[in-house]
């Protein structure tokens, strides 16, 4: 037993002798009696012997006493109250405790090892990594596992064998003071040792003096020590100071964290990083506060790591971490300390103004202005000494620059920023002893930079603070002029004084002003009360940039004049294509670019006016895409609107940007389409190279809001309806929209929306005209129409440029011939002469303001091409012009008129639509004047549906029998029902239609009746004095569904059709009595046939057993007898088959015009009212076929 009790509990062996009875403890559980143990077993639960732990009774009063040849001890390591928690059976024999399963008793596991080595409590369980760990893992490690064992007093009893034993046992004990040593950031291993107790506290004199110090703080050994008022000052073998990288040099409060050690920087890994480490660096580095951190991608050998700082240490190096080297780390922390950060106002026409850029992180960077506060400008401006902001600093726009963003927001922890801008000045007692002011006191804001990310559409911060001062040029051309100064709303001139006034000055300036060389200069009086104006002057040495850059002085005495300078290069703005384009700024002998991010919407209204392009501005449909500049931004001069007088900056180095557009426009813009028409048509604006229809709502609005008739000497918009609504599938314009007062003359800067598949309109003014031909629309006397009427073209000065061009007009080709006409019409008060320079769009480009002479003729013109008009059938089908076919849209019944009476077909009946699907086909527009479709103003695009007519003289009547039955109209390839009011169907009437039919006169009245087949219907009312029955054809609805039923002399009725419709259709109840009693007759015929079968049956079993040779025989002679019926089911069964087949015909009578109607073509038709003889060959053929069809008995 003795050598399993040694062996399970790692102590060795027996020692021999050794094994005693002692005094047994009272209340303590004996689990164990009767063991045999052999010795070889793995612990005493294998030994044999005891029934169950804790069954055996055990009374004696002593238990054994075991003494095992091993010496336990343990410790911890580094120090002797902090580290890994270390075991040691003999000198040769020792290991290292690693806990395996430590749960929620771990605390007190740690808290026993502290108290068993006379530590004190626990303090904390530090992270494995912050203590050196350097022999732990090739050494032997021991699993500890308290769960389940009571009244633990040895850390030893919970010692076991290992499971993974990937961490080892780890304490701090309350008996461990920190050490740190607090001195120069230049070195962290010299300075005052301190130790940690509620605080950082000195160390006195009265502590041993050991390398053991210095080895604590991770310093090396000790060097030498010293003490200063007790205190103990160590300076260590090591030299360490904490340093920030930018790549690989050092930088000032920002970059990734390193440890200089002895000479050699090497990073601090980021594993477990927080933002407490990174404040701490700001803080050693006297950096300022903490911006921001992050962790960077960083393989290499580092120096620390693990690093957690409770922010009362004097070093980073002194914070709890892993010491080692070299550590493999995966990242590295970035810190930015609020020490790195600067301001500044680039890109602007002067220090004191511009883009607002952060040096943050070593890098120039932009300022989100959709995160801006204006009440941090002023603290912008007094930082850079350019007093506060103006008022117009909103307005002021700069060059956009590139780069990454920042923000500027301070928290609700940070000073309110508002509250220092005013002049608040702190006191500090001087040496003198007496109180003296000192600088404004201005918060830190750098404090507040914040990266951001995802800025794509962001735009930057521009500031324009009060100091900021500008030079410009007031003259009659750009580069010459008085020299005056713009500063904060306030202009200065600069003095023309000899002292100060001269060539070197006065070439700083035209330099300055990018107007070349220096071409004369001189001074001059002022031309108003000298002293309501304010001097300032400069003294120049020639090698400034700037007339700022010179050293300001005081005025000289008795100042009267103004400088003046004339430069030798000129400056212009204007645009890439006339009235619109890209913007070029002419300087130095070049036209260059300026980028659109300073470029505001009222320098886009000065350079339209300055370059006579119209009062609009219109919005880009598209910007162009960056590229190469040479002026970044342009700024204007207070309230002055001329381009040439602005200051421009230019790039050294040549940017990439999107460039500055322009689109001017005004009411001369806008148009109406070139054509046939003046003052009517469709109104088109030009955009950006291309003249761009309007929809029909923009061009009405359009004309109302801004006068468009008035401004195009079209008398005045009235918003009348459009005569033709035209599909687009182009780009259109859909509104513009334009800013003002509200006032018709409002017509400043304008937005257009625009889209394609819209819809244009025919918008027309007062004063509209027309020019037509008036045979056939391509040929005949040349005719204006107008509000004032109709009136004849003088055929003075047409040639054939004038007929070329009015031919083109009117989609006809080219000009043929003309001719002169004498008559004494009304003729156009003007004549027509098309310009040499072929410029006319239009023929009326071509009118003149001279009147016709006295012996004035009309002219008769003919064109080379057609309008022919066209049906697909005789009277009916398809509309074409010149093949093409013409859309649905917008047609009316007038239309077809024209065409049928065009085509000599009477008037028109009906429209239809043509067959469905797009197809490119002609939108017809007809105004009252036009006789014929030719004369209509037409436009090419894409249909949906096409038009269909038929005119009256299409219109044929059928019947439905030979001189008779029902009625039906037939046109092209329809047929449908008649109807007609009892007042109509007079004699007159019926006696036409019989003789249409080659039939005589009806000598029975007609009659109304339930349609034959359901089709569509078309009523009979006749005008008065009709001549023509097929005008008494009309769409007019039918107040009953009764289709006329014609009887003339000759009238052979169908039989089969007589019979059914005569035949008296039995009432409801009738069917109904005759079912009941249909259904108990069947009753008794089956329950009379299933008696029948009984007594055969009977009869069969009585004949069997009396003859039972011949029961084969007997079977067979009874269903002989059985399949004769008798009288009686003979009788029902024919009654009952007539009574159903009466029925049957009754409802086939009834349900007849209930048949499915799909296509006419499907029915038999009818014989046609005029006789076969009289009937027209073209439509003989289709008779024939419906003759053959009725004489074959086939159904109508």
């Amino acid at each position: 037993m003795e050598k399993v009790v040694c062996r399970t509990t790692q102590c060795g062996v027996p020692v021999p002798g050794a094994t005693k009875n002692v005094q047994r403890l009272e209340n303590r559980m004996v689990w164990l009696n009767e063991l045999r143990c052999s010795g070889d077993e793995d612990s005493l639960w294998d030994c044999p012997g005891y029934p169950a732990p804790g069954v055996s009774v055990y009374q004696k009063p002593t238990v054994k006493m075991i003494k095992c040849s091993g010496q336990i001890k343990i410790s911890l390591e580094p120090h002797e109250c902090h580290g890994v928690a270390k075991y040691s059976v003999s000198p040769t024999h020792s290991g290292y405790f690693c806990k395996d399963n430590w749960g929620p008793k771990d605390t007190q596991t740690a808290e026993l090892l502290c108290r068993s080595l006379g530590c004190g409590g626990l303090k904390e369980i530090p992270r494995a990594r912050w203590v050196d760990m350097s022999n732990y893992e090739r050494s032997e490690k021991m699993g500890v596992d308290c769960a389940g064992i009571d009244s633990v007093t040895n850390l030893w009893l919970c010692a076991g064998k290992p499971n993974q034993c990937r961490d080892p046992v780890v304490v701090t004990c309350k008996g461990h003071e920190r050490l740190q040593l607090l001195g120069s950031p230049t070195n962290v291993c010299s300075g005052q040792l301190q130790q940690k107790k509620t605080k950082w506290e000195a160390v006195k004199n009265n502590i041993n003096i050991t390398d053991r110090l210095c080895t604590e703080v991770n310093c090396g050994t000790v060097k030498n020590y010293t003490y200063v008022d007790q205190n103990l000052h160590l300076t260590c073998t090591d030299t360490v100071k904490v340093v920030l990288m930018d790549g690989r040099r050092e930088s000032k409060c920002f970059g990734r964290v390193h440890v200089n050690r002895n000479g050699l920087n090497q990073p601090v890994c980021g594993a477990g990083w927080t933002a407490e480490n990174s404040h701490m660096v700001c803080k050693e580095l006297s950096c300022g506060k903490l911006i921001e951190w992050t962790n960077k991608t960083d393989v290499g050998s580092g120096v620390m790591d693990d690093v957690r700082c409770s922010g009362d240490e004097s070093s980073l190096w002194h914070c709890k971490a892993q010491h080692d080297s070299p550590l493999n780390c995966q990242q590295t922390p970035h810190v930015i300390c609020s020490g790195s950060v600067e301001f500044r106002l680039a890109d602007g026409p002067g220090k004191c103004a511009g883009r607002l850029d952060v040096l943050h992180g070593g890098e120039w960077k932009r300022v989100a202005k959709s995160k801006w506060n204006e009440k941090y400008s002023d603290n912008i401006c007094q930082r850079l000494n350019c007093g506060k902001t103006t008022a117009g600093n909103h307005s002021e726009r700069f060059f956009q620059g590139s780069g990454n963003f920042v923000s500027i927001a301070c928290d609700q922890n940070q000073p309110d920023i508002s509250s220092f801008i005013s002049s608040i000045f702190y006191s500090v007692f001087s040496l003198s002893g007496s109180w003296s002011l000192s600088r404004p006191l201005v918060p830190d804001i750098s404090e507040c930079v914040k990266s951001e990310q995802n800025t794509p559409n962001e735009e930057a911060v521009g500031i324009t603070c009060e100091n900021h001062e500008v030079v410009f040029l007031k003259g009659s051309e750009s580069c010459t002029g008085a020299v005056g100064i713009w500063q904060n709303n306030n202009t200065f001139w600069l003095s023309g004084s000899n002292e100060t006034w001269n060539s070197e000055a006065a070439e700083t300036l035209c330099q300055q002003m990018h107007c070349g060389r220096l071409t004369k200069f001189s001074s001059s009086s002022s031309a108003g009360d000298i002293s309501d104006m304010i001097f300032r002057a400069y003294r120049c040495s020639g090698k400034q940039r700037s007339l700022f850059d010179c050293d300001k002085v005081e005025l000289p005495d008795h100042n009267e004049t103004i400088a003046q300078v004339e430069c030798s290069g000129k400056i212009n703005v204007s645009l890439s294509e006339g009235c619109w384009g890209k913007v070029r700024i002419f300087a130095e002998g070049k036209s260059e670019g300026v980028c659109a991010d300073s470029w505001t919407e009222e320098m886009s209204k000065t350079l339209c006016q300055e370059t006579s392009c119209g009062e609009a501005v219109f919005k880009a449909r598209k910007l162009p895409s960056k590229e190469v500049v040479t002026f970044k931004s342009l700024h204007t001069v207070g309230n002055n609107s001329n381009l040439r007088e602005s200051t421009f900056v230019k790039t050294e180095n040549r940017e990439m940007c999107v460039p500055a557009y322009v689109i001017c426009g005004g009411r001369e813009n806008v148009r109406f389409r070139p054509s046939r028409d003046k003052c009517s048509g469709v109104v088109e604006a030009f955009y950006e190279r291309d003249w761009l229809p309007m929809s029909t709502n923009a061009a009405i609005r359009f004309g109302a809001d801004y006068d468009f008739c008035e401004h195009q000497k079209c008398g005045t918009f009235d918003n009348p309806p459009t005569r033709l609504e035209l599909p687009h599938d182009g780009e259109a314009i859909t509104a513009i929209d334009c800013s003002g007062d509200g006032s018709k003359d409002a017509f400043k800067v304008c937005s257009i929306s625009l889209t394609r598949n819209s819809i244009l309109g025919v918008q027309q003014c007062s004063d509209w005209r027309e020019i037509v031909l008036e045979d056939d629309g391509c040929k005949g006397e040349v005719a204006v129409y107008s509000q004032a009427g109709r009136m004849l073209v003088s055929s003075e000065g047409w040639t054939e440029t004038e007929g070329n061009r009015l031919c083109t007009d009117l989609q006809c080709g080219k000009f043929k011939t003309k001719r002169e006409v004498s008559g004494d019409d009304s003729f156009w008060k003007k004549t027509f002469k098309c310009p040499n320079d072929g410029k006319a769009e239009s023929i009326w480009d071509c009118e003149t303001e001279s009147p016709p002479s006295l012996q004035r003729k009309k002219l008769f013109i003919e064109c080379q091409g057609q309008s022919k008009v066209s049906l697909s059938s005789n009277c009916s089908g398809e509309v074409r012009i010149n093949s093409s076919p013409v859309c649905n849209q917008n047609w009316d019944i007038d239309y077809s008129n024209r065409v049928c009476q065009e085509m000599n077909c009477g008037n028109a009946f009906v429209n239809t639509s043509g067959l469905p699907g797009a197809k490119s086909g002609l939108y017809v527009s007809c105004d009252q004047h036009h006789h014929v479709l030719g004369q209509c103003g037409r436009v090419e695009g894409t249909c949906q549906s096409s038009v269909s007519i038929h005119c009256y003289k299409n219109i044929s009547f059928v019947t439905s029998e030979k001189c008779g039955g029902y009625l039906l109209v037939k046109y092209g390839k329809k047929r449908e029902n008649v109807c007609a009011d009892k007042e109509t169907l007079n004699d007159d009437l019926l006696d036409t239609l019989c003789k249409k039919m080659n039939c005589e006169a009806n000598d029975k009245p007609a009659k109304q009746a339930n349609p034959e087949t359901p089709r569509c219907w078309k009523k009979l009312h006749c005008p008065a004095d009709v001549r023509d029955v097929n005008y008494c054809v009309t769409t007019q609805p039918c107040k009953t569904n009764k289709q006329v039923f014609l009887q003339c002399k000759g009238y052979i009725p169908r039989k089969t059709d007589t019979q059914t419709d005569t035949k008296k259709v039995p009432p409801t109840s009738t069917i109904v009595i005759g079912l009941g009693i249909g259904v108990v007759v069947l009753i008794l015929i089956v329950l009379f046939v299933q008696k029948l079968i009984d007594r055969r049956n009977q009869k069969s079993r009585v004949l069997q057993q009396m003859f039972p040779d011949r029961g084969t025989d007997f079977d067979s002679e009874m269903y002989e007898e059985m399949n004769q019926p008798d009288d009686m089911e003979e009788d029902f069964r024919q009654d009952r088959l007539l009574a159903e087949t009466e029925f049957v015909k009754g409802k086939g009578a009834q349900s007849s015009s209930s048949l499915q109607y799909d296509d006419v073509d499907e029915v038999t038709e009818a014989h046609p009212l005029t006789p076969k003889e009289l009937t027209p060959a073209s439509f003989r053929g289709n008779y024939g076929q419906e003759g053959a069809s009725h004489q074959s008995g086939g159904k109508f």
